[in-house]
């Protein structure tokens, strides 16, 4: 397990191997059922393994296992201790074996979920991290692997959820920029540029962030011609002694197209709507501050497809304008419309709800769908109604996949939040019920002592009659 943080973070934090992790002394938390003799191996097994004494420690937990083959608990030393030593594939078949007399336990399953993330086999990995979910809280380094595995299938989506997860989790230094990290990556390969750029700026914004993280979020940002960005980022790197070559490489490169675009700039003002397009069709290669500004100055033009190519800029670089472009969710031209929409749906913010739900009602198909998906991604219990009745309308037939899967969604979301609702109040009632029953037990000693007290006054007054 020494190597998963680095797995899970590459080079990037440089973190305790231990910390946090869940090792085989997280079993003495369970209750597990061990014969004396048994009992003796593991421990001499433990005590060997924490001196670093690993073929010891083998031989061990080995006896263990021939001692009391039905014990899960051995299995799972065994193979931990297989797995330390870089017996993969012996460590493999203990884990599963411990998993086959276990099937419950959350944590031989994050084991078995990380060797097989430490193979490379990514996606038996997030099977496994999957099913230790279902049946218990699994530890913030699985979420990040987890995540890390669903990454490397190309499942961005269900990425981002994961690390997600991992950040409500834990907020320590190198969790939160190794998990942002991950992040930012996955929304660039969905194409949500202004989610990617978000948490771009929230790093920078932290004075000890890893240049690391930041220089290789910067290439990635040059990557999507997010030039602006990806300068403000080597900028801030330019001040560091390491890679300084590098940097100052890549700020060079910048810079060069920047004067570019500065020459080409002025002609966006000069020429009728023909020569306007072609210009913004040139400037559209290159995700720059000034060039999103002086688009912005044409969002009103009277041409339609001016207007659509404004929108389409400002979506592909992620700009954060929103309010430029509200106005147009009501545009009368079709194409204009959509391309509004669609910038709502590449954003990472709900906060257009109430305007984007709309779209639901809107005769054109594909503005149904993104607002279907908008819906989902946003939406609370109380948006439902209205997307079962689309859901049912005949004329939504085109629609039905991303209607389908929003109101899903928004079930799934409502399901957790009463879950950790109910399991905050199950935590809640032992303290509840104990003084409960103290106070009951107390109450009802003071009533039989009165009814003894009330019975014998009686009998004594029917004796003296």
């Amino acid at each position: 397990m020494k190597k998963e943080k680095k797995l899970f973070f590459k080079r990037f934090a440089p973190l305790d191997p231990t910390e946090g992790d869940s090792t085989p002394s997280s079993v003495d938390k369970l209750t597990f059922m061990v014969k004396r003799e048994v009992k003796q191996h593991l421990d001499a097994g433990k005590k060997f393994l924490s001196q670093g004494h690993i073929k010891e420690a083998v031989q061990q937990y080995q006896k263990a296992v021939e001692t009391d083959p039905g014990c899960a608990l051995c299995h799972f030393h065994l193979a931990y201790a297989c797995h330390e030593g870089g017996d993969l594939e012996y460590a493999r078949e203990r884990y599963e074996k411990a998993v086959e007399l276990e099937p419950t336990c959350c944590l031989f399953l994050e084991h078995l979920a990380r060797l097989h993330f430490e193979s490379q086999d990514y996606r038996e990995a997030a099977r496994f991290f999957h099913r230790a979910s279902l049946v218990g809280q699994i530890q913030p380094l699985s979420l990040g692997l987890w995540g890390r595995a669903l990454f490397e299938q190309g499942l961005f989506e269900q990425s981002i959820e994961a690390f997600e997860q991992l950040l409500e989790r834990e907020q320590s230094p190198q969790i939160y920029a190794g998990a942002n990290y991950w992040l930012a990556i996955a929304n660039l390969k969905l194409r949500r540029i202004a989610a990617a750029r978000d948490i771009a700026i929230q790093l920078l914004s932290d004075k000890n962030a890893d240049h690391k993280i930041l220089c290789d979020l910067g290439e990635h940002f040059i990557e999507a011609k997010c030039l602006s960005l990806a300068r403000n980022i080597f900028e801030r790197l330019a001040i560091s002694k390491e890679e300084v070559l590098l940097v100052r490489l890549r700020l060079e490169d910048i810079r060069s197209i920047e004067r570019q675009i500065d020459e080409m700039l002025p002609k966006l003002f000069d020429g009728d709507e023909e020569r306007m397009l072609h210009q913004i069709h040139a400037l559209k290669e290159f995700g720059n501050d000034r060039i999103s500004k002086a688009m912005l100055s044409f969002i009103d033009s009277p041409s339609a497809p001016v207007r659509e190519s404004v929108i389409r800029y400002q979506t592909a670089f992620g700009y954060d304008v929103p309010k430029s472009i509200v106005p147009l969710l009501k545009d009368p031209i079709g194409y204009v419309l959509e391309a509004a929409y669609d910038y709502f749906d590449k954003r990472n913010d709900g906060g257009f709800l109430d305007v984007i739900v709309e779209g639901l009602k809107d005769p054109i198909p594909s503005i149904r769908k993104i607002a279907a998906r908008y819906v989902g991604r946003f939406g609370e219990i109380e948006k439902l109604p209205l997307l079962e009745m689309s859901l049912t309308d005949p004329a939504n037939a085109e629609c039905r996949e991303e209607l389908r899967k929003a109101v899903s969604t928004i079930k799934e979301r409502f399901q957790k939040k009463n879950d950790a609702l109910y399991q905050t109040q199950i935590a809640l009632m032992p303290e509840k019920n104990e003084k409960s029953f103290a106070v009951d037990w107390r109450f009802w000693v003071v009533v039989f002592f009165q009814l003894t007290a009330i019975t014998y006054f009686v009998y004594f007054l029917l004796k003296r009659l």
